[in-house]
């Protein structure tokens, strides 16, 4: 089968690739609609070490579940007389059976995999495999164009989670990608005064359409008056920007993980002084993200870049 893979310094097109091999309670997923995003260009690169077939955002059509689950029925938690139709999905894995997992935090499991990004085979192939259990169905009247943003769309409502919203604080966005211009979206639905700062002249007149303030990063103060900076962008000095903005005692939200060709020294002692929050956030309710998608309530049309085939992937 075709398939887009990486060996850590360059992407290319395999058209003899493996199927995949599905260990029990694993679904074979043929993909209708494939998004790249930053995140794959820096496993790309080597983020996480990662080497295989890329791809974590995905709209695709179950073809078969190894018995395990194929006699329970489950399939994002609902029970299924038969195979689902379209199915989005949680990247993340989970064993399901060690400490952390039994902790209740499954998000973090000691042995989990990562769709397209950490031990294990993505979505940009012809078929790809997933365990069944994170399978979401797509209802039918959303779009493949649109419920493909399910999971920045989830990432975002994780977000919002880890906010304690008191007053009416300030929340900057950083970063104008997809995951930024979803993440400000969400955030507006909160009691609070939201901004997004990006580069791009074209993805700021999207906030201008929306109706969301907006700055270049150029233009803007640096006055630490921030309660909230959720840092979307996959630069250190979008760290950097955070912690000149963010007030003392305010709190940084990280979305992004570093690429490989951005890591350097970072001075953290902002964090210490002035007695920051520095705090983590990435996957989510995947389908909570689908039901916000369904009701309308996020434009993520919007924020298409390109159309491509899967033979033409090595452009990316």
């Amino acid at each position: 089968m075709r398939a887009l893979i990486t060996d850590g310094e360059e992407v290319r097109l395999e058209r003899t690739w493996p199927d995949p091999d599905p260990q029990p309670g694993e679904a074979v997923i043929a993909p209708r609609r494939i998004a790249i995003s930053g995140l794959d260009r820096a496993a790309a690169g080597g983020l996480f070490d990662f080497r295989g077939v890329l791809g974590h955002a995905f709209v695709g059509t179950v073809e078969s579940i190894e018995p395990a689950a194929a006699r329970s029925g489950q399939v994002g938690g609902a029970t299924l007389p038969e195979l689902p139709g379209r199915v989005v999905g949680s990247i993340c894995t989970a064993c399901g059976s060690c400490d952390l997992c039994q902790k209740g935090l499954r998000a973090h499991c000691r042995y989990q995999t990562i769709l397209g990004l950490l031990d294990r085979d993505g979505c940009a192939a012809d078929r790809f495999a997933l365990p069944a259990a994170n399978l979401v169905p797509v209802p039918d009247g959303v779009e493949d164009e649109r419920a493909i943003f399910a999971h920045d769309v989830a990432a975002a409502i994780q977000t919002a989670r880890q906010i304690t919203v008191e007053g009416k604080p300030y929340i900057t966005v950083l970063g104008d990608g997809p995951l930024g211009l979803i993440m400000v979206q969400v955030m507006v639905r909160l009691n609070a005064a939201v901004r997004l700062i990006g580069r791009s002249a074209r993805r700021l007149g999207i906030c201008e359409k929306w109706g969301i303030k907006h700055r270049h990063a150029d233009e803007i103060g640096r006055r630490a008056d921030q309660d909230v900076v959720i840092d979307c962008t996959s630069a250190a000095d979008g760290l950097e920007l955070a912690m000149q903005l963010v007030r003392p005692r305010g709190t940084i939200i990280r979305k992004c993980v570093l690429s490989p060709s951005d890591r350097r020294a970072i001075d953290l002692s902002p964090i210490t002084r002035r007695e920051i929050t520095l705090t983590g956030s990435f996957d989510g309710p995947v389908a909570e993200a689908v039901r916000m998608i369904e009701r309308e309530e996020i434009d993520v049309v919007s924020l298409i870049g390109r159309r491509m085939k899967l033979d033409d992937g090595e452009m990316l």
